[in-house]
């Protein structure tokens, strides 16, 4: 996708900016500096280059240009990061709920000790799947979908460890219930992971400073639009309140906020990085 940088009257009078998404951040630049979005990544070239979120080389219409991962240039987590971390998550909750289940079942037919854990709505794996932040409304949807098994394979234990041991068949009844519940809560474990396997991709954003050259490209996590600001929805970083942390500047240039809308934070594409310093380490 090549952007058309031509700005009529009307839009001159608001600010353009191209709007996009690292994790569940929203970061922005001026629209005329956005050159193309594109896929592609598997056409970076990597380069025995030390330098903080440095990728490789890629081309652009026979230019060389460098890519930089927007999140660890700018030492943030990624959403591949995220997704990454949430995966492995997932899958020691898993392995967990399996191991409960199967020592349940021992602990039922030998009499031996059990230890329950949390309650539904107190342990980790519950505040997990509620409180993980994203815009992926299929994703949401398939966390929001834990909540029903997870919560019932709870009352099935409840109801075990307090079923009377000769009522052989209620248990064995529970017991088969609990089983099915929890191939349930193991299916959406499964589409869980398939939803998060299935996103984990990122685009290319070539930047430019004359709309036709392309300066650098930038990994991000996802394009969102672009979005009119007017000039007081801008805060800037090197005064005011943002002014008081020090580090905001070297990152952004400030922030703009609008209601009902999420805050973007706005970069000045000559603080990514020293272009030049970067294509000579390349040579």
């Amino acid at each position: 996708m090549v952007l058309n940088h031509t700005i009529n009257d009307k839009s001159a009078q608001q600010r353009q900016i191209f709007t996009f998404y690292v994790d569940e951040v929203m970061f922005g630049l001026k629209v005329e500096n956005v050159l193309m979005v594109g896929q592609g990544l598997q056409n970076i070239q990597q380069l025995p280059i030390e330098e903080r979120g440095f990728c490789g080389v890629t081309k652009f219409q026979g230019v060389v240009v460098p890519v930089l991962d927007f999140a660890h240039r700018i030492d943030i987590p990624s959403g591949i990061d995220s997704k990454t971390d949430l995966l492995a998550l997932l899958e020691q909750h898993e392995n967990e709920y399996i191991e409960w289940i199967a020592s349940l079942d021992q602990a039922i037919k030998s009499g031996a000790q059990f230890t329950t854990i949390q309650k539904p709505d107190e342990n980790q794996f519950s505040k997990l799947y509620k409180q993980f932040k994203t815009w992926d409304e299929t994703l949401k949807e398939l966390l929001a979908a834990f909540e029903e098994p997870h919560a019932a394979l709870h009352v099935l234990a409840d109801e075990l460890l307090v079923t009377e041991n000769d009522n052989q068949t209620v248990t064995i009844n529970i017991l088969e219930r609990a089983d099915t519940t929890l191939r349930q809560l193991l299916t959406v474990f499964s589409h869980v992971r398939e939803q998060l396997n299935s996103s984990m991709r990122q685009v290319l954003l070539f930047v430019t400073d004359d709309g036709k050259t392309p300066r650098y490209a930038l990994m991000i996590d996802n394009v969102n639009d672009v979005i009119s600001y007017s000039a007081s929805d801008f805060q800037a970083s090197n005064n005011g309140p943002l002014s008081t942390i020090p580090k905001i500047e070297g990152i952004i240039d400030g922030i703009y906020t609008q209601a009902n809308q999420q805050d973007c934070l706005f970069f000045n594409i000559d603080k990514i990085s020293d272009i030049n310093t970067l294509m000579a380490k390349a040579n």
